[in-house]
């Protein structure tokens, strides 16, 4: 799997279904965040552009957004993979 398609699996598809459980349970101003990202992943291969996704994507934790224990179990796991990409994007000299 290149760079792309690891980043349109892991960062990109789960940021969508994201949205769509933010919607369901009526919390447009969590799902406006999480989908403001994507225009940031509309390009995968600009590595810098996924770093900024990642790092702006952290901050949700500061925001005072609440979330339910499935939405909030989601946004840990891929703040996990986001933050193991950035790494390997960095041990890779991708930047």
């Amino acid at each position: 799997m290149d760079f792309q398609e690891l980043v349109y699996e892991e960062i990109t598809l789960p940021i969508v279904a994201l949205c769509q459980i933010l919607v369901e349970e009526g919390e447009m101003d969590q799902h406006a965040f999480f989908a403001g990202l994507l225009p940031l992943l509309a390009e995968p291969e600009r590595e810098e552009m996924v770093l900024a996704a990642v790092i702006e994507m952290s901050k949700c934790a500061f925001l005072g957004f609440q979330f339910s224990p499935l939405v909030a179990l989601q946004i840990d796991q891929l703040l996990e993979r986001s933050i193991d990409l950035a790494h390997t994007m960095s041990a890779n000299g991708m930047n």
